[in-house]
């Protein structure tokens, strides 16, 4: 009796051991060494646009994190004494990272299939001969993928706002709900130049019943649109508005006149700046995809762009 006792009890030790292995097995287990002391602090971009940030102090030099998440997703390890944050993707297994604070991105990380499959992106990049040309092919190629908008966003100063403008309109699928998608097009709503060719910014205006309207709502679906600034003071804006509207009239184009006075906020106004109109008239022709065809237009290049029918 006594025996069988002295086993059931050793099962029920085993089992009670064994329960935190099959809970970790449902999450992540993030494990870390390092040389340095302090705190550590795990953040997980598990959604569209919001962020979870967890801290925990390292004792000595060793860190440990567990939870769970919904899918394979972008995380970050920073410390105050890191040169830069540690980017990883992060899954429900056990994952180990022995952290490069010099170098983080040299840091070795074992346990993420996922983070094994951006690691192999990034190296390609690293070995091929123009990295730009590697990373406009990948980003066509893997439009869907959710690793696109993480390492577009990173490299952004080395891309033409243009190009960039072009390969974020090309994500789709799981890209299209990634932290770092969201924060894409926040770029793309707040760069402050116009460029040709690439996506016209949405923004407000007031139109002449002083309703308020946006510029994806009103601009010709069918042709082109032409956003025409101007103001009740500049006497050379009614002439070449005239002059617009006979030009455009032929093409079943849309004039799409902007009074800046109309706006309480006068030339302070956000989407003045976003636009970069600096002065009267100002003419931005966009096609009817969005698309700018030509940014501070003169007079002179619409005449050219759209002659006059005798």
């Amino acid at each position: 009796m006594a025996r069988h006792i002295v086993r059931i009890k050793a099962l029920l030790l085993a089992a009670v051991l064994m329960l935190p292995m099959a809970v970790g097995a449902q999450g992540y287990e993030v494990s870390g060494e390092s040389s340095l002391t302090g705190t550590f602090t795990l953040t997980i971009f598990d959604g569209d646009s919001t962020s979870h940030s967890y801290s925990e102090k390292s004792n000595k030099g060793r860190f440990y994190f567990a939870g769970q998440v919904e899918k394979p997703t972008l995380a970050m390890i920073e410390h105050a004494a890191m040169s830069e944050p540690l980017y990883f993707y992060i899954e429900n297994a056990p994952i180990a990272i022995k952290v490069n604070a010099t170098h983080p991105e040299a840091s070795g990380i074992k346990g993420s299939r996922s983070n094994s499959e951006y690691r192999y992106v990034l190296e390609r990049m690293h070995n091929a001969e123009e990295a730009d040309n590697f990373l406009r092919q990948y980003v066509r190629e893997n439009n869907a993928s959710q690793f696109t908008p993480f390492i577009l966003y990173r490299n952004l100063g080395s891309l033409d706002a243009v190009v960039v403008r072009q390969l974020v309109r090309q994500l789709t699928g799981e890209a299209c709900h990634t932290y770092h998608y969201t924060m894409l097009r926040r770029w793309m709503r707040q760069s402050p130049a116009v460029s040709e060719g690439g996506e016209m910014p949405d923004f407000a205006y007031l139109d002449s019943r002083k309703n308020r309207c946006t510029f994806a709502q009103t601009r010709n679906e069918e042709g082109y649109t032409l956003v025409f600034f101007t103001a009740p003071w500049c006497d050379i804006c009614q002439r070449q508005r005239e002059q617009a509207a006979r030009l455009l009239e032929p093409q079943q184009a849309k004039l799409l006149v902007i009074d800046i006075d109309d706006n309480p906020n006068g030339w302070d106004a956000q989407n003045l700046k976003q636009l970069s109109v600096d002065h009267l008239p100002y003419m931005i022709l966009v096609d009817k995809d969005g698309i700018v065809v030509s940014s501070d237009m003169r007079i002179w290049e619409l005449e050219r762009k759209f002659p006059a029918k005798r």
